[in-house]
C-alpha cells in the first residue's frame, strides 16, 4: 500500500474512528489521541491490510482495542461523560439524561467502558470480552455491577 491510498482511506475512515473512539473514552481529545496512534500502528501494518477487502475492519478493531488500553492506563472515570438520550424530548429527559451520564462516569473505568460498549455500540457480550481480555462471565458481572451501582445511585439522587 503506497502513502497516497493510505492517506485516502485515512481521510474516509476517520470520521467513524473519531466517532467509535470517542463513544467508548468519552472524551473528544481523548479519542483523537486514541485516532492517532491506531493510524500508526495501520500505517505499520500496511503491508498486512492487503489481505483484507478494505481497511474498515481492522481499524475499526484496533481503535476498539487502543481505546479500551487508554481507560484502563489512565483510568478515566471522572471526566468523560456519555449521553444515553441523543435527541431529548423535553427538558425532564435532558435532566435524566445529564444525571445518568454523570452517573456513568463515577463508575470504575471496566465497568464504565463495558457499559458503553454494550448499550452504546451494542456489541455482545462475548465481544466485549475478547475486546478486554478476558470472559464473558467477567463481563456480565461487571455489566451486573454497573447497572446495580448506577440504579442505586439514582435512586438516592431522586
Amino acid at each position: 500500500m503506497t502513502y497516497s491510498e493510505f492517506e485516502r482511506e485515512v481521510v474516509r475512515l476517520r470520521p467513524a474512528l473519531l466517532h467509535l473512539a470517542t463513544t467508548i473514552t468519552g472524551n473528544a481529545d481523548d479519542a483523537a489521541d486514541v485516532v492517532q496512534d491506531a493510524l500508526l500502528k495501520l500505517w505499520f501494518m500496511r503491508e498486512r491490510l492487503q489481505q483484507y477487502s478494505c481497511m474498515d475492519a481492522p481499524a475499526r478493531v484496533i481503535v476498539r482495542n487502543q481505546s479500551i488500553d487508554f481507560l484502563r492506563s489512565n483510568h478515566v472515570c471522572a471526566d468523560s461523560s456519555v449521553e444515553l438520550l441523543e435527541v431529548p424530548c423535553e427538558e425532564s429527559d435532558r435532566e435524566i439524561s445529564d444525571e445518568i451520564s454523570q452517573l456513568i462516569s463515577s463508575l470504575p473505568s471496566t465497568e464504565q467502558a463495558v457499559l458503553r460498549l454494550k448499550h452504546l455500540e451494542g456489541l455482545e457480550t462475548e465481544e466485549i470480552a475478547r475486546l478486554i481480555q478476558s470472559n464473558p462471565g467477567a463481563v456480565r458481572t461487571a455489566l451486573c455491577r454497573a447497572r446495580r451501582h448506577i440504579r442505586e445511585l439514582y435512586k438516592r439522587t431522586l
